[in-house]
């Protein structure tokens, strides 16, 4: 008769202890999810809605929320002394920086990544042909007073055409030196001031091709991409944690736009987690994501670029979430 108690009892610890993992597990699902991500209604915003949305729907009890964001705010919310935000939209060059501690401040973040997303974006610096601009060597050699319009100075896209520009020794002290100027200002105004004549170039670090800005500039008058080497994109890739990729000639062909093939760093972006978040929940986003694929692609057709085979890669100096490597490793993605 003991004997038998004493297996009823170990066959009720059993259960309980199962029926507790079981809780835990459950509970650890049943979280409020705060994904950071860029402008309302914006490329960014919508792969981070649309992210949360496979979230709740395939994770049992799990609560999602998208707040505007963007560049290092993104980051900061990741900290483990903030609690504004689980998930951030990133680029892989911005959360290299961040993850080296080399950004502003030289601080180092805490953060891990489950996936790159979206791409690929390329530089391109659009130059009117009025302008006579045919190469950044041209405007070093004839001192040209060139004035150049790129995103805000927080803008990873305006670190990253600074940092080409430096590549060809075209400093903003030394474009000033003949005349020239950096206009920094948002993308729309930017353009506009070319297509007015108050700039001779749009200059951005990273943008998806062929961009429907620069269709416009088109639309009033000829442009022209100006090229970038295959040494000066490695130096800036190297700089950025990126890799390289040669731009095709004529993307802008049927839209009053010309340009050689040349080369350039590959933005591409991510989502990145808190590294505290637990594994089980972060392998259960990136299988969420995952499983809607297809859905996902349709939302922008940069999204095409998202491909779980390979979703590890491409995110820059960042380590995995392990919940997220778990995942890839199951899948036989990653060896």
């Amino acid at each position: 008769m003991f004997n038998v108690l004493r297996r009823q009892h170990r066959f009720l610890a059993t259960i309980v202890t199962a029926a507790t993992i079981s809780f835990a597990a459950s509970t650890a699902m049943a979280e409020k999810i705060t994904i950071t991500a860029g402008s309302p209604g914006g490329g960014y915003f919508k792969a981070a809605a649309a992210f949360a949305e496979y979230i709740k729907a395939d994770i049992v009890g799990a609560n999602t929320t998208v707040i505007p964001g963007g560049g290092w705010a993104n980051v900061e919310r990741l900290q483990p002394g903030s609690s504004l935000a689980d998930v951030a939209v990133l680029e892989n060059a911005l959360a290299t920086m961040a993850f080296r501690g080399e950004g502003p401040g030289g601080t180092k973040y805490d953060f891990r990544m489950i996936a790159a997303v979206r791409g690929p974006s390329a530089a391109q610096a659009v130059a009117t042909v009025e302008s006579g601009i045919t190469s950044f060597e041209k405007i070093l050699a004839e001192e040209i007073p060139v004035r150049i319009a790129m995103f805000e100075r927080t803008q990873l896209a305006t670190a990253q055409a600074l940092a080409i520009l430096e590549g060809y020794g075209l400093t903003r002290e030394k474009i000033e030196s003949f005349g020239g100027k950096i206009i920094f200002t948002s993308h729309s105004d930017g353009v506009q001031m070319v297509m007015d004549g108050q700039a001779d170039m749009w200059f951005t670090g990273g943008s998806y091709y062929p961009h429907h800005q620069y269709i416009k500039i088109g639309a009033k008058q000829p442009f022209t991409l100006v090229p970038i080497s295959k040494a000066v994109a490695e130096k800036v890739a190297a700089k950025f944690g990126q890799s390289v990729m040669e731009v095709p000639a004529g993307i802008y062909d049927g839209n009053n736009g010309s340009n050689a093939a040349y080369w350039t760093p590959v933005t591409v972006v991510g989502f990145g987690v808190r590294s505290a978040m637990s594994d089980d929940l972060v392998y259960a986003m990136t299988k969420a994501l995952a499983d809607n694929m297809a859905s996902f692609h349709a939302v922008h057709p940069q999204h095409k670029f998202y491909d779980p085979k390979v979703a590890w890669q491409n995110v820059g100096a960042v380590p995995l979430h392990p919940g997220a490597e778990r995942f890839y490793k199951e899948m036989g993605f990653i060896n």
